[in-house]
Protein backbone atom coordinates (compact mmCIF):
# COMPACT_ATOMS: atom_id res chain seq x y z
CA UNK A 1 0.00 0.00 0.00
CA UNK A 2 1.36 3.63 -1.02
CA UNK A 3 0.55 6.18 1.17
CA UNK A 4 -1.09 9.17 -0.29
CA UNK A 5 0.54 12.89 0.25
CA UNK A 6 -2.14 14.00 2.43
CA UNK A 7 -1.91 11.21 4.73
CA UNK A 8 2.06 12.07 4.34
CA UNK A 9 1.48 15.54 5.84
CA UNK A 10 -0.62 13.94 8.81
CA UNK A 11 2.40 11.65 9.79
CA UNK A 12 4.93 14.74 9.57
CA UNK A 13 2.84 16.84 11.49
CA UNK A 14 2.27 13.95 14.22
CA UNK A 15 6.00 13.72 14.16
CA UNK A 16 6.76 17.19 14.19
CA UNK A 17 4.76 18.33 16.72
CA UNK A 18 4.99 15.50 19.34
CA UNK A 19 1.69 16.52 21.01
CA UNK A 20 -1.73 14.92 20.36
CA UNK A 21 -2.82 18.23 21.77
CA UNK A 22 -0.86 20.77 19.16
CA UNK A 23 -2.10 18.07 16.52
CA UNK A 24 -5.45 18.08 17.55
CA UNK A 25 -5.35 22.49 17.51
CA UNK A 26 -3.37 22.57 14.20
CA UNK A 27 -6.47 19.98 12.66
CA UNK A 28 -9.50 22.49 14.52
CA UNK A 29 -7.63 25.98 13.11
CA UNK A 30 -6.78 24.13 9.73
CA UNK A 31 -10.46 23.62 9.52
CA UNK A 32 -11.44 26.84 10.60
CA UNK A 33 -9.22 28.87 8.46
CA UNK A 34 -7.06 32.14 8.46
CA UNK A 35 -8.78 35.29 10.26
CA UNK A 36 -8.79 37.25 13.60
CA UNK A 37 -10.04 34.94 16.54
CA UNK A 38 -10.52 36.42 19.85
CA UNK A 39 -9.16 33.65 22.41
CA UNK A 40 -11.78 34.07 25.33
CA UNK A 41 -14.33 33.41 22.40
CA UNK A 42 -12.60 30.81 20.68
CA UNK A 43 -11.71 28.84 23.35
CA UNK A 44 -15.11 28.87 25.02
CA UNK A 45 -16.40 27.55 21.64
CA UNK A 46 -14.26 24.53 21.30
CA UNK A 47 -14.15 24.27 25.40
CA UNK A 48 -10.67 24.15 25.72
CA UNK A 49 -8.70 26.12 28.57
CA UNK A 50 -7.38 29.69 27.43
CA UNK A 51 -4.18 29.16 28.38
CA UNK A 52 -3.56 25.55 27.65
CA UNK A 53 -4.80 26.78 23.75
CA UNK A 54 -2.76 29.52 23.88
CA UNK A 55 0.38 27.57 24.66
CA UNK A 56 -0.73 25.32 21.76
CA UNK A 57 -0.81 27.88 19.64
CA UNK A 58 2.95 29.49 20.69
CA UNK A 59 4.06 25.97 19.97
CA UNK A 60 2.50 25.67 16.49
CA UNK A 61 4.08 29.04 15.65
CA UNK A 62 7.61 27.55 16.49
CA UNK A 63 7.11 24.68 15.18
CA UNK A 64 6.81 26.62 11.72
CA UNK A 65 3.19 25.32 11.06
CA UNK A 66 0.96 28.24 11.80
CA UNK A 67 1.89 31.73 11.64
CA UNK A 68 -0.25 34.70 13.10
CA UNK A 69 0.36 38.03 14.59
CA UNK A 70 -0.92 39.22 17.89
CA UNK A 71 -3.52 41.45 17.43
CA UNK A 72 -4.50 42.86 20.90
CA UNK A 73 -4.23 41.23 24.20
CA UNK A 74 -7.12 38.74 23.54
CA UNK A 75 -7.13 38.06 19.64
CA UNK A 76 -4.69 36.57 17.29
CA UNK A 77 -4.84 37.31 13.53
CA UNK A 78 -3.75 33.75 12.33
CA UNK A 79 -2.19 33.95 8.17
CA UNK A 80 -1.00 30.93 6.84
CA UNK A 81 -1.73 27.38 8.16
CA UNK A 82 1.15 25.11 6.86
CA UNK A 83 -0.82 22.89 3.61
CA UNK A 84 1.69 20.30 3.23
CA UNK A 85 5.09 19.11 4.09
CA UNK A 86 6.67 21.88 1.15
CA UNK A 87 4.26 24.74 2.52
CA UNK A 88 6.47 27.64 3.53
CA UNK A 89 5.37 30.61 4.33
CA UNK A 90 5.97 34.23 2.64
CA UNK A 91 5.55 36.95 4.83
CA UNK A 92 5.31 39.78 1.76
CA UNK A 93 2.62 37.62 0.35
CA UNK A 94 0.48 35.88 3.34
CA UNK A 95 0.65 38.02 5.88
CA UNK A 96 -2.27 40.50 6.40
CA UNK A 97 -2.27 44.02 5.07
CA UNK A 98 -4.46 47.34 4.49
CA UNK A 99 -5.18 49.16 1.53
CA UNK A 100 -5.27 52.44 1.39
CA UNK A 101 -6.08 55.37 -0.81
CA UNK A 102 -4.92 58.62 -1.71
CA UNK A 103 -7.60 60.34 -2.62
CA UNK A 104 -5.69 63.22 -4.63
CA UNK A 105 -4.10 60.60 -7.35
CA UNK A 106 -6.38 57.70 -6.32
CA UNK A 107 -2.92 55.62 -5.90
CA UNK A 108 -3.51 52.39 -3.73
CA UNK A 109 -0.95 51.27 -1.14
CA UNK A 110 -0.54 48.16 0.70
CA UNK A 111 0.83 48.18 3.95
CA UNK A 112 1.48 45.18 5.93
CA UNK A 113 0.86 44.06 9.39
CA UNK A 114 4.15 44.79 11.26
CA UNK A 115 5.63 47.83 9.14
CA UNK A 116 2.71 50.86 9.60
CA UNK A 117 5.57 52.75 11.65
CA UNK A 118 7.96 52.39 9.39
CA UNK A 119 5.38 53.49 6.64
CA UNK A 120 4.41 56.38 8.74
CA UNK A 121 7.77 57.55 9.55
CA UNK A 122 8.75 57.00 6.16
CA UNK A 123 6.31 59.90 5.35
CA UNK A 124 6.29 62.03 7.79
CA UNK A 125 3.62 60.98 9.85
CA UNK A 126 2.94 60.22 13.66
CA UNK A 127 2.77 56.54 14.01
CA UNK A 128 0.33 56.23 16.55
CA UNK A 129 -1.94 58.62 14.98
CA UNK A 130 -1.40 56.57 11.84
CA UNK A 131 -2.39 53.25 13.48
CA UNK A 132 -4.94 54.46 15.19
CA UNK A 133 -6.54 55.37 11.65
CA UNK A 134 -5.31 51.91 10.40
CA UNK A 135 -7.21 50.76 13.33
CA UNK A 136 -10.65 52.18 12.44
CA UNK A 137 -10.69 55.18 14.84
CA UNK A 138 -10.94 57.77 12.13
CA UNK A 139 -12.55 57.51 8.29
CA UNK A 140 -9.84 59.91 6.83
CA UNK A 141 -5.93 60.60 7.59
CA UNK A 142 -4.59 63.29 6.57
CA UNK A 143 -7.71 64.57 5.11
CA UNK A 144 -5.77 62.34 1.79
CA UNK A 145 -5.64 58.80 2.80
CA UNK A 146 -8.62 56.62 3.00
CA UNK A 147 -8.86 53.12 4.24
CA UNK A 148 -9.74 50.55 1.00
CA UNK A 149 -9.23 47.43 2.81
CA UNK A 150 -8.29 46.08 6.84
CA UNK A 151 -6.68 43.58 7.96
CA UNK A 152 -9.90 42.17 9.01
CA UNK A 153 -10.76 41.32 5.91
CA UNK A 154 -9.95 37.97 3.31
Amino acid sequence: MKINKQVRFYVYLKSKLGRNADLLNFFILQELGTGKYVLPDLCKQLEVSRSNFNASLIRLKKAGVISYSGHSSNGILLWWIKKSVEDEPNYKTNAPRWVIVNKDNRKLEEIILGEEDTWALKNGYNAGTFKNFLFGRYKCFDETYELVKSIHHD
